[in-house]
């Protein structure tokens, strides 16, 4: 704990006191240390040459001519452009290799929302407008408000539900189609500031704005992308723990089950989220 200038010391002439704050240092930068580890392994290597999940999933929407439209915030969000160059997914193992060796020979569309571009994940501001024909669209599903909340019958709710899950998706593809005027979009780049800053200066009055995406960011919404936020959580915990019972192992231990607790927490409640979210039954998801 204590500076000295002797480079050898023998240990009955001299004890150096016990410091909490040296132990939390050596333990933080140990975390630390991992961390930076683990990030330039995956970053560099392993989702280069390995496989990039998040970007696996992008072409997996495109494959399976499926577009996902998320809202973090009443009017913030990401959009991935999902639907097909080819029009369909629904065919067979020959057909499909077809249209990809199309697709690498330049045979075809490409798949960006804009023509002639790659662009498939945005962040998006939606207009009010937009954000009040969407909630009135789901609120028929949830039954929250209006008589059909006083059906019971199961085969009339999931009737009801059906019904409601095919408005929606008329609505946002037509969103995307640029059928309601009054619902437009523009697509634009974000300014060096606003990427800098992570905010928007513009304010989607008129019209919603969908930003240019290449990081995709909308992993921001998963657990996958709130690595950051994980990790200090971890370092701090283990830091009281150790505290607590001057044991690195039994902090290590206790680290390692929360992690669990939180990761069984988050698929659990995550599940029930995105069924009542994307009007898809919980049965139906993987």
């Amino acid at each position: 704990m204590d500076p000295s200038s002797s480079l050898t010391r023998s240990p009955e002439s001299y004890i150096a006191p016990w410091s909490r704050i040296l132990r939390y240092g050596v333990s933080a930068a140990l975390w630390l240390v991992i961390a930076i580890i683990q990030i330039v392994y995956f970053s560099v290597f392993y989702e280069r040459f390995v496989e990039d999940k998040i970007r696996q999933f992008v072409d997996l929407c495109c494959m399976s001519n499926i577009s996902v439209f998320l809202l973090s915030h009443r009017c913030f969000g990401y959009y991935i452009h999902g639907r097909s160059v080819h029009g369909h997914s629904d065919t067979n193992m020959e057909e499909m290799n077809m249209n990809l060796k199309r697709e690498a020979e330049n045979l075809c569309s490409q798949r960006g929302l804009l023509p002639n571009t790659d662009g498939q994940t945005f962040q998006i501001s939606v207009s009010s407008k937009m954000r009040q024909q969407y909630d009135r669209i789901h609120e028929t599903l949830t039954r929250k408000h209006g008589p059909g909340r006083l059906l019971n019958s199961s085969a009339t709710t999931f009737e009801q539900s059906t019904k409601a899950y095919h408005t929606m998706n008329k609505f946002l593809g037509s969103f995307i189609d640029h059928v309601h005027k009054e619902m437009d979009y523009i697509v634009k780049d974000k300014l060096l500031l606003e990427r800098i800053l992570g905010m928007e200066f513009m304010e989607p009055m008129e019209k919603s704005i969908f930003y240019n995406d290449e990081g995709h960011s909308f992993s921001d919404v998963l657990y996958y992308g709130n690595e950051t936020m994980l990790l200090i959580f971890d370092v701090l915990f283990f830091a009281i723990v150790d505290m607590a019972t001057q044991s690195f192992v039994l902090a290590a231990v206790l680290t390692y089950l929360q992690q669990e607790v939180f990761r069984f927490i988050r698929n659990t409640f995550g599940q029930k989220n995105l069924a009542s979210k994307t009007l898809v039954d919980e049965r139906f998801l993987i």
